[in-house]
């Protein structure tokens, strides 16, 4: 199990870090957790730094079903059930175990870790959506695309298994959302951040790849909502 730096600034809940310790220990010793006979495959490329990176990962189609058959909470102040269900915990594990192992094989220090994860998140395919439609981040990740909730749900629900604290940005006047992380930038002049809980959250836009921690579109200029993580289960909404 790697140690990251604490000037990071990221806490680790004791079952959700055994959790990722289970999914990297399995995943290391080439046992997947999702590679089982109901396994759907899927093949990521992005960039970062400079190259590209791919990555093909098996996940396992009864958890997708499950988590499609779940009902849904429509109310934004509820969305960070969908980022912190624990239910997809060895499955998110897995996932940044595998991307881990890529960033460590190509000598990427801690920073560029959590970056090489964000730019992961960022890549999937942003998609408009007619209804509002939630969803968890194994949906997106078997499904491959996303708007702007889904995204964000995503994105927080990855950073949340490296361990970082992270919070919700509902922007209700323009429609839309993006995520805080507490996290302290290499440089801290003109980014954006939002103070929750004793805490100091960067703004991190989700949608399209190349936005930096602390960078914020001129266009989403309201004060956002602070929707925080809860473990309340969204199935009993």
């Amino acid at each position: 199990m790697t140690t990251q730096s604490s000037t990071l600034g990221f806490r680790i809940p004791y079952l959700r870090s055994v959790l990722s310790a289970l999914a990297a220990l399995l995943f290391m010793t080439g046992i997947s957790v999702a590679a089982q006979p109901d396994g759907i495959e899927r093949e990521y490329r992005w960039s970062y730094g400079g190259r590209t990176w791919t990555l093909t990962y098996v996940f396992c189609e009864s958890s997708y079903r499950f988590f499609r058959m779940l009902p849904r909470t429509l109310d934004y102040a509820d969305y960070g059930v969908y980022a912190s269900d624990m239910r997809d915990d060895v499955d998110l594990s897995g996932l940044v175990a595998a991307i881990e192992q890529l960033a460590y094989t190509a000598g990427l220090d801690a920073w560029e870790r959590l970056n090489l994860i964000i730019s992961f998140a960022q890549a999937i395919p942003y998609v408009t959506e007619e209804g509002e439609y939630p969803r968890y981040p194994l949906e997106t990740l078997i499904e491959m695309e996303a708007d702007c909730e889904d995204a964000s749900i995503l994105a927080a629900a990855l950073l949340q298994q490296m361990g970082f604290d992270t919070i919700l940005l509902a922007f209700l006047e323009e429609h839309h959302m993006a995520v805080g992380v507490r996290v302290r930038p290499p440089a801290t002049d003109g980014q954006t951040y939002y103070t929750w809980n004793g805490g100091v959250y960067y703004y991190l836009e989700p949608t399209s790849i190349g936005w930096k921690i602390g960078q914020k579109p001129e266009r989403y200029s309201s004060l956002p909502v602070i929707v925080p993580p809860t473990s309340t289960l969204a199935s009993t909404r």
